[in-house]
């Protein structure tokens, strides 16, 4: 089976934030900053902190998540030349071939390279490892037994 498709840079953006969000490290810094954040406030309704140091604190979580949901992604998506180029895919029981239109060379990806399957409602993200993964649309597919039958093949094959 084969598909062809071309990313769109908004839902990029969106799956690389759901990829930052849901990391380890983010997810416990984002926890820091919203009890930063909260004891400040505490602080300031009892007195203990005052208000330019809650205005400062503020801003800099402010800054902080700006940089986290627009800054990580836009560098990232920027970055990678695959998101701006379009793709062909040709996928089997042994694994993947992947080429551009920029590149008719062909690279061969056998399941055993991904650890990890995730699925969303616009994209497979197939890990590799904690921090690299194969973004596939699922628009990219004819229709939804196309990429029902690609999601099957995919857990079957990544444990």
């Amino acid at each position: 089976m084969h598909v062809e498709f071309s990313y769109n840079k908004e839902d990029v953006l969106n799956a690389l934030r759901y990829h930052f969000m849901q990391r380890g490290e983010v997810k416990v810094y984002r926890t820091t900053l919203a009890i930063l954040l909260l004891v400040t406030l505490l602080g300031y309704l009892f007195h203990l902190v005052n208000f330019s140091a809650l205005i400062g604190i503020v801003a800099m979580v402010a800054i902080i998540v700006w940089a986290f949901w627009y800054l990580l992604p836009l560098s990232t998506y920027n970055k990678a030349a695959t998101f701006k180029d379009e793709i062909k895919l040709l996928y089997s029981e042994e694994g993947l071939f992947i080429s551009t239109r920029s590149s008719e060379h062909q690279r061969q990806l056998y399941w055993n390279h991904f650890t990890r399957l995730v699925e969303t409602r616009k994209f497979f993200f197939l890990y590799r490892d904690k921090k690299s993964f194969l973004l596939i649309p699922t628009s990219a597919f004819e229709n939804d037994a196309a990429r029902k039958r690609f999601s099957t093949l995919v857990r079957g094959k990544i444990s």
